[in-house]
C-alpha cells in the first residue's frame, strides 16, 4: 500500500503503522493494536491521542474497557480542510503582523550601515532591494564608471531586471567604460525607455563600479571573486551623486 501521501499530509509512521493496524483489525483494545501495529504499548496511547485529534481515530468504553476505532478514510479530506483553513487563517494573522516586522526591519537597517555580499547570488540580492526602495520614490538610480566584467554572466538577469525598473517608471543613469560600448547588452540597453547611457574616455580599464539609489551607495566588483559593498548613509549618497554629477558633464556619448 502507497502510504507516502499519509506522511506529506502530516501523518507520523507510528501514526500510520496505527492506523493501518485499526483498518485491519476492526474496533479493538490497545493491546492488539499494538501488536499489529508493532510498536511500543508505552507509545500507543500517545498515537492514538494524536489520531483522535485529526479525526481519524474514536473510541468508546464498554464495561470498563476503551476500544479503539478507525475512522472512513475519507475523513482525512476533512483533516486536510482543517489545515487550509488554519493556514488561511495563519497568512491573514502574518499579514496583519507584517508591517510591524517590515518597520523593525527598516530600522535595523537604518542601524546596520554597512554590508558586504559576495558572489553572483550577492550582487542580484543588492539590485532586487532598489527596486523594492525605489517605488516609494521616483529618484533615478545611478550607475558609474561601469566596466564591461560587471556585465559577465549576468546579462539575461540585467536584462530581466531592467524590464522591471522600466515597468516601475524607475530612470536608471549609467556612465560606462569606452570598452563596454560595443558590448550586445550595452547596445540594446541604449535603446530602452527611462535609460540614459554615457562612456568614459578610451583606455581606462577598471573592474569596480559604483551604484547609489536612495540613500545607499553600492561599490561592486564582479571580476575573478564577485561582491558588493554596500553602505547606507545619507551623506555618503549625496556626495557620490555629486561625484556623478561631475563625471556625467564629462562623460560622451
Amino acid at each position: 500500500m502507497e502510504l507516502e501521501a499519509l506522511q506529506k499530509i502530516g501523518l507520523t509512521p507510528g501514526e500510520i503503522k496505527v492506523y493501518i493496524a485499526l483498518l485491519h483489525i476492526g474496533t479493538s483494545t490497545a493491546g492488539p493494536i499494538a501488536k499489529e501495529a508493532k510498536v511500543a504499548r508505552s507509545k500507543l496511547y500517545d498515537i492514538l491521542d494524536r489520531l483522535a485529534k485529526k479525526g481519524v481515530v474514536s473510541h468508546s468504553v464498554k464495561n470498563g474497557t476503551k476500544y479503539f476505532s478507525a475512522a472512513e478514510p475519507s475523513r482525512f479530506l476533512d483533516f486536510l480542510r482543517k489545515k487550509e483553513e488554519d493556514l488561511r487563517t495563519q497568512k491573514e494573522d502574518i499579514i496583519k503582523v507584517l508591517p510591524q516586522l517590515e518597520q523593525e526591519y527598516e530600522l535595523q537597517q537604518v542601524k546596520q550601515e554597512a554590508e558586504v555580499f559576495e558572489g553572483l547570488e550577492g550582487l542580484k540580492n543588492v539590485r532586487e532591494r532598489y527596486l523594492k526602495t525605489m517605488k516609494k520614490s521616483k529618484e533615478p538610480i545611478y550607475f558609474f564608471a561601469v566596466p564591461s566584467s560587471a556585465l559577465h554572466r549576468m546579462e539575461a538577469y540585467y536584462t530581466e531586471w531592467n524590464k522591471r525598473r522600466i515597468k516601475q517608471g524607475i530612470k536608471s543613469y549609467t556612465v560606462m567604460t569606452d570598452e563596454a560600448r560595443n558590448h550586445p547588452y550595452v547596445k540594446d540597453k541604449l535603446t530602452h525607455k527611462h535609460t540614459f547611457i554615457k562612456f568614459l574616455p578610451k583606455g581606462i580599464k577598471i573592474h569596480a563600479w559604483t551604484e547609489i539609489y536612495g540613500d545607499t551607495v553600492v561599490i561592486a566588483l564582479n571580476y575573478k571573486k564577485p561582491m558588493s559593498i554596500v553602505i547606507h548613509n545619507k551623506y555618503v549618497a549625496d556626495s557620490y551623486k555629486e561625484y556623478f554629477k561631475i563625471l556625467w558633464k564629462t562623460s560622451v556619448s
